[in-house]
């Protein structure tokens, strides 16, 4: 049986070494029973879109992962069925250095779980909010050697 340190160790690395994770260059900055913290940076050229702001896509693959490895390390592996988002405030690519989420598991069901996420630009201001449902394929506890 692994810590909480050592369980909260394996989610953080592999978020590292995720490719979709990687591209976007999400880091985990906080990870807990079942919330999760993650950062990216903002780089223009990869993010923008023709507004001069970070492109609603990419707020949503972040929370998306957020919360989904929320759910993982709650202990179930999701895939997502529903999410939803709610765009409050853009963030500009001018002056912006990070966008930070923070995902948390609201119910986790025997066959399902919900969580919701809270993205935010370097300042603190939130940009967006999304939640989602996911379907558990597995315990993660498969995952852990």
């Amino acid at each position: 049986m692994l810590t909480e340190k050592d369980k909260n160790a394996y989610f953080a690395q592999a978020v590292r070494q995720m490719s979709f994770a990687q591209r976007l260059g999400m880091e985990v900055k906080e990870i807990q029973q079942d919330k999760v913290v993650l950062e990216m940076p903002v780089i223009a050229e990869h993010h923008a879109n023709l507004l001069g702001v970070v492109h609603g896509g990419v707020l949503m693959s972040l929370a998306d992962t957020a919360m989904g490895f929320a759910c993982a390390n709650a202990g179930s592996l999701p895939t997502t069925i529903d999410m939803n988002i709610n765009f409050i405030k853009s963030i500009s690519i001018k002056g912006s250095r990070f966008i930070r989420v923070i995902a948390n598991v609201l119910h986790h069901g025997q066959s399902t779980l919900v969580a919701e996420a809270e993205v935010y630009s370097d300042n603190g201001e939130l940009a967006a909010k999304a939640r989602g449902t996911f379907f558990i394929v597995g315990k993660t506890e498969s995952l852990v050697l």
